[in-house]
């Protein structure tokens, strides 16, 4: 493995844990009227980064077939950049989990958004309560 290849997986290495640093939220509690649900989609991260890794591992492999001398070591450099970038959106929309966004109302008259990955048991216009960002109806 030639130098150039070396620095580039610790480079790789490097951001994919930079990644991984995440912070919980922040606990929401009282009491609200719901204004609106929203539905979508929430990529995984870990399979993000390990699909970043395989597409780089298997990008630098194909890239190493192409070329001679330095060509060779730069085909490898571009094949684990773009093997990367693609395992990455791969990897992560492959075990993607349904996540809702419920905006609440708060009796002190702040909006809030809160994600639960449980279907909601109310509607736009019910009262709910929220206990450590967990949403129940009232």
């Amino acid at each position: 493995m030639t130098r150039i290849l070396k620095r580039l997986v610790a480079i790789l290495a490097v951001f994919s844990l930079a990644a991984c640093a995440t912070t919980a939220p922040p606990l929401i509690n009282g009491n609200g009227v719901v204004n609106g649900i929203v539905e979508t989609r929430q990529a995984s991260t870990a399979s993000g980064i390990a699909g970043s890794i395989a597409g780089a591992l298997i990008g630098a492999g194909l890239g190493s077939l192409v070329g001679g001398g330095s060509g060779r070591t730069i085909a490898t450099g571009v094949g684990a950049a773009v093997g990367s970038s693609a395992g990455g959106v791969v990897g992560s929309q492959a075990d993607a989990i349904t996540v809702w966004d419920v905006s609440i109302r708060f009796d002190d008259g702040i909006d809030r958004v809160i994600r639960t990955e449980q279907p909601p048991a109310f509607r736009p216009g019910s009262r709910v309560r929220v206990a450590n960002n967990q949403i129940q109806p009232l």
